[in-house]
């Protein structure tokens, strides 16, 4: 039976520095994520004002996690980190718009943030084999974005999208979670994609 190298050892081949700290950090912004859809599964289909605070701690998740994201292709990081800081200016942006811009502007922004947490929960599916990565990279993230971004959102529509994100992103988090610390895919080669096996 073949041996893997260590997840650390595959940090020190790729010359990363990633430890025990980035990646509990990378974990506590998916359990961000998490809280932050629940509260919006559960308020916004109440009509709550309190909603946006659910979407402002699943956008801190993002953040967190964009931001300590273990990607062997670098250019992944950057791609990803860039849609979440590029969604967060423009929301920044759309407080101190016009009032009649300001809205469609600061969904704009929490579309673009979306874009970037389909894309690290791609990467999740690409490592690990993790059916919910896909589907919130391939459709729960891509559909919301594009419902709503196309004025096609009524409060139903949003109310099963917003449970569906959250039911995907808790089994995701509980999958990663269940990880060793560190346990990370290796690239040898191109896209050739190894789990650590114990």
């Amino acid at each position: 039976m073949p041996t893997y190298p260590t997840p650390q050892e595959q940090i020190a081949m790729a010359g990363l520095t990633y430890g025990r700290r980035h990646d509990i950090s990378y974990r506590v912004g998916i359990v961000m994520q998490v809280f932050g859809s629940a509260l919006l599964a559960v308020l916004y289909p109440l009509d709550s004002p309190f909603y946006t605070v659910g979407i402002m701690v699943f956008e801190a998740g993002v953040l967190l996690s964009a931001f300590y994201l273990l990607a062997w292709m670098s250019w992944v990081k950057k791609v990803v980190l860039a849609f979440v800081l590029a969604g967060i200016a423009l929301q920044v942006f759309g407080l101190y718009a016009p009032e009649e811009h300001a809205g469609p502007i600061i969904l704009g922004g929490i579309c673009i943030m979306c874009v970037g947490a389909a894309g690290m929960a791609g990467t999740e599916a690409y490592c690990f084999r993790y059916r919910e990565g896909w589907l919130l990279m391939l459709f729960g993230f891509p559909i919301m974005v594009l419902a709503n971004l196309l004025g096609k959102e009524n409060r139903i529509f949003n109310s099963i999208g917003f449970s569906a994100l959250f039911l995907l992103l808790l089994s995701l988090a509980g999958r990663k979670l269940k990880e060793p610390l560190l346990l990370s895919c290796s690239l040898t080669d191109c896209g050739t994609s190894l789990r650590q096996r114990s």
